[in-house]
């Protein structure tokens, strides 16, 4: 047997979740190796302080994910490394990633930019003259229905998560709780967990997360900051309407709480409502070029008053100092030149028929249609199971586990709209014959 346990289960979110992701980090690092015995359930659930239940949940999970591998009477061991996949094989259709492809038109529009900034050898560097171009860029690109945020007000970061990570460095104390929806952003989940920050989840109805629940949640526990991710929420794509923002704001200002809003899809629905941050002051906006554009183009932007400016510059400057100067003057001179929406508005067309194509062939299990770069598809079995089933027919998504903030969160998948039209099509039809009707 292995004498094996995890550094500890820090972090929020389901504990067995916590575990089984430990395993895998063991088993990435080396720590753990293919055919090593990891501890009884009982013994590890004694050492850690957590339920048997707990263990074993974590174990299934890791086995599901073909980590572990159970041989009855003998224990549970570390699965044996994957064979090479035999010439010929048909490759898994992967439709778990949300990236956008980052090729073809965005290429096209990038590559006149970097042929010119190839040609000035002073294009880039000089911070202090850039800082306000980009700054006025990210303005730009945040603005939206009535809402111009001051571009002394925008801060451009190395990424939507690296803003995501400094509000919450910046903004969460111990002993203190952020909340969040019931099913989150796996980037604020693996961000919490390395900041040891501890989440509190209030539930959603048909119009988003419920005003009266966060009021009452409030009311228990110390709670310092309301995460919301208010458009094309991910996973479920839901879009939260003006009247709801209008009254989460009304309870963060009754609370004094700051708000961090993430809006990283909005471009692609420009007519959504007004940000939180219209009527809310301690608001952290963040969004960015990444997930609308290309993977490549990671380059972030943050909004927020001049009172909560400071926190944040340090939380971010210690988490990554700056974003890269080249990066953020290509996505300027997108932003600048009018490529960046009009990219969006190009992607946006895209999505919203791939994503009719999902209502047609998976029905009405498909959660709020629109221009999301993903799916979600309600289920009323095991995510789990589901989505280790559909890997050995050849598709990858992701299910529940990946963005479940508590346990017992709603079931289903994320099937990612994304990827190439052939993939994106033959990986929906795949699920059409799998799930039931």
């Amino acid at each position: 047997m292995t004498i094996w346990e995890p550094a500890g289960l820090a972090g929020s979110g389901p504990r067995y979740l916590a575990l089984a992701d430990a395993i895998g980090a063991d088993i990435a690092a080396g720590r753990l190796g293919p055919g090593d015995r990891l501890p009884p359930q009982r013994d590890l659930a004694r050492r850690l302080g957590v339920t048997v239940a707990t263990v074993g949940r974590a174990y299934q999970v890791a086995a599901r994910r073909g980590l572990l591998t159970g041989e009855v009477g003998r224990g549970t061991f570390v699965a044996p490394a994957p064979a090479p996949a035999p010439a010929g094989a048909a490759p898994v259709l992967d439709v778990a990633a949300v990236h956008p492809p980052g090729h073809g038109p965005v290429h096209r529009a990038v590559a006149p930019i970097l042929h010119r900034l190839a040609a000035d050898p002073h294009a880039v560097g000089a911070e202090d003259a850039d800082a306000v171009r980009h700054r006025i860029a990210g303005a730009r690109w945040m603005a939206h229905a009535g809402w111009r945020p001051e571009p002394d007000h925008v801060e451009v970061t190395a990424g939507g998560q690296h803003g995501l990570a400094a509000a919450l460095a910046a903004f969460a104390p111990p002993r203190h709780v952020v909340v969040t929806t019931e099913l989150t952003n796996p980037g604020l989940l693996a961000a919490a967990r390395l900041l040891r920050v501890e989440l509190a989840t209030v539930p959603s109805d048909a119009a988003g997360p419920r005003p009266d629940a966060l009021d009452r949640l409030c009311a228990r526990r110390r709670v310092a900051a309301l995460h919301l991710h208010p458009t094309l929420h991910n996973p479920t794509g839901l879009t939260v309407p003006a009247e709801r923002r209008r009254e989460l704001a009304a309870v963060a200002t009754a609370r004094d709480l700051v708000v961090i809003e993430e809006d990283p899809f909005g471009a692609l629905l420009p007519d959504r409502p007004p940000p939180v941050a219209a009527w809310h002051a301690r608001t952290v906006h963040l969004s960015g070029l990444t997930k609308t554009l290309a993977p490549g183009l990671r380059i972030g932007y943050r909004h927020a008053p001049p009172s909560l400016a400071e926190p944040l510059r340090a939380a971010a400057r210690a988490l990554a100092w700056a974003p890269a100067p080249l990066v953020a003057e290509v996505a300027t001179q997108l932003v600048l030149g009018g490529h960046a929406h009009q990219l969006a508005a190009a992607r946006a067309a895209e999505l919203t028929g791939r994503a009719a194509l999902a209502r047609e062939l998976l029905g009405d299990r498909v959660a709020a249609p629109g221009p999301a770069p993903f799916a979600w598809v309600r289920l009323d079995r095991d995510a789990e199971a589901v989505t280790a089933l559909a890997r050995r027919r050849g598709v990858a998504v992701a299910g529940t586990d990946e963005f479940a903030a508590r346990r017992g969160a709603q079931a289903g998948l994320r099937v990612s709209l994304s990827a190439d039209d052939r993939t994106v099509r033959t990986a929906l039809r795949a699920l059409a014959r799998l799930l039931p009707a």
